[in-house]
């Protein structure tokens, strides 16, 4: 009796055991996504502040040559962190403020745009709809955002990071791209 009272104990023990370090693995993987997140938008933020250096808004977008960028986005916690680090810095032309807006909020006082991969399309589509003609920057991270007449697209491609430019939004939202920056790109004509 006792040595079947001790083989129980013993299976388990093994049993326990097992599902302690399942939920070890589980939560190591949680953080590793989660931490590759964060990199992953804390690079998207680097660009997003570095294309600031090689577009140009039309000249009346600014009330004087002093005024920042407003950088809105709309995203999740994650997006948020690495974003919000943007506030304040300074281009060497001007400073970038950082606004977080809601989904159904107006854009009033964007410069830029960014749209996390969150938003559902037809949202997507509906903000993008109600900033054409005006100078907004809009970068999104979807396969369709350029499509749907967003400007700057991200995408991975053999683990790196590349963006794509819709030129005619571009052309529409009155946004001029250095070559420079143009070169790094992906091309599109989103009118097609």
């Amino acid at each position: 009796m006792k040595k079947q009272v001790s083989a129980l104990i013993k299976m388990k023990s093994k049993i326990l055991l097992f599902f302690i370090v399942l939920l070890l693995l589980l939560s190591c993987a949680d953080k590793k996504t989660m931490a590759e997140g964060v990199k992953e938008y804390a690079v998207k933020a680097a660009f997003v502040f570095n294309f600031t250096k090689f577009i140009h808004w039309p000249e009346n977008s600014f009330k004087n040559n002093k005024s920042s960028y407003h950088l809105c986005f709309i995203g999740n916690n994650t997006v948020a962190k690495e974003f919000n680090k943007l506030n304040g810095k300074y281009n060497g032309r001007k400073m970038i403020e950082v606004h977080r807006l809601s989904p159904h909020e107006k854009c009033r006082k964007c410069d830029i745009l960014f749209i996390s991969r969150d938003m559902d399309r037809m949202a997507v589509k509906k903000i993008i709809s109600r900033l054409k003609g005006r100078p907004v920057l809009t970068i999104g991270e979807t396969e369709e955002f350029t499509k749907l007449g967003g400007v700057i697209s991200f995408f991975i491609e053999n683990d790196r990071l590349h963006f794509k430019i819709n030129i005619s939004a571009a052309e529409k939202q009155d946004l001029k791209f250095s070559s420079r920056l143009l070169r790094l790109a992906v091309i599109v004509d989103g009118s097609k």
